[in-house]
């Protein structure tokens, strides 16, 4: 008998294992299916929400892209207003000047030929100064000269009549007393 257990005792645990394995094969593959379904919904309600985002992301990334290209839009009329309106400023500022320049060209030259007037006057009155004082110069040396002649012919005059016998009556002709 001893031999008999040697055999069926191992056989018989053969079995009780083979069922007890069996068993536990059965609900860890139960487990195991419960996991992968568990793990599938997971996912897919992970995917669920992920589509869910990503349409509000979405959503949310064209309602900012459009107020993106709005204030895009807005800059830009913006800009182009601001660039009208310095181009404008600029082209008053330029047609400003240029009646600026134009007035002041005209004034320049009224100044320039009152100068030049002033100047043709006051060589006028120059030449006309140093005529007159050439003029009173000659007078003056003809005066002189005048005077001079006058003193020459008083001169001799008073000679003359200093050597004339009138004036000098000879010893002989002057009567004694």
């Amino acid at each position: 008998m001893n031999r008999i257990y040697y055999i069926i005792v191992p056989v018989v645990l053969f079995f009780v294992f083979v069922f007890v394995e069996r068993g536990a094969a059965k609900e860890a593959h139960e487990k195991e299916q419960a996991k992968v379904a568990a793990e599938v919904k997971r996912k897919e309600d992970e995917a669920v929400k992920k589509k869910e985002l990503e349409d509000k992301a979405k959503v949310d990334a064209e309602k900012r892209n459009e107020e993106r290209l709005k204030d895009e839009q807005e800059r830009d009329a913006k800009k182009k207003k601001d660039y009208a309106e310095k181009i404008q400023k600029l082209k008053d500022d330029v047609k400003k000047y240029t009646d600026d320049v134009e007035l002041n060209t005209k004034r320049v030259a009224q100044l320039e030929k009152d100068l030049a007037a002033k100047r043709d006057q006051h060589e006028a009155d120059n030449r006309a100064v140093f005529e007159f004082a050439k003029k009173v110069e000659l007078s003056k040396k003809l005066r002189r000269d005048a005077e001079l002649e006058v003193q020459r012919y008083n001169e001799i005059l008073s000679r003359r009549a200093s050597e004339s016998i009138l004036a000098n009556p000879p010893a002989s002709a002057i009567p004694l007393k």
